[in-house]
């Protein structure tokens, strides 16, 4: 299950946001795009907008978001500590965040009572294990 905290964690700060600044995949992108359309289907409180997109398929995919802390899929060189960081950009990894963005918002996140563990994240500590990521 410690493989799946790092996407969950994803989808949970993007749903919390407001806006996104969107830097790299395309198709990352789209995927991303299209969970939050589905989620602000299942939940009409999500109101998750794209402030500003740049596609690029060169270096990691970086979203820094308006009210929660950043997110870094891939590279190798790990961002600041305040940056949640998923070292594998791979399409199994982007499907899963996705899964889970829609999940949350079908069970009433954020803002429901219960339908996720409410324990701090811990950037260190996810670092620290020996997955880096979700695979």
């Amino acid at each position: 299950m410690t493989q799946n905290k790092g996407g969950i964690e994803v989808a949970k700060r993007l749903l919390r946001s407001r806006g996104i600044l969107y830097n790299g995949c395309p198709e990352s992108l789209n995927s991303i795009q299209q969970a939050l359309i589905s989620a602000s289907d299942a939940n009409p409180r999500i109101n998750v907008h794209f402030e500003e997109i740049i596609l690029s398929r060169d270096g990691p995919t970086t979203m820094t978001l308006m009210g929660a802390h950043g997110i870094v899929i891939g590279g190798n060189i790990a961002p600041g500590m305040n940056t949640l960081w998923i070292r594998n950009d791979s399409t199994e990894n982007v499907n899963h965040i996705c899964k889970s963005i829609v999940e949350l918002a079908s069970a009433g996140y954020p803002g429901c009572s219960g339908c996720v563990d409410d324990t701090e994240w811990s950037e260190s500590e996810w670092r620290n294990t020996e997955l880096y990521g979700l695979q």
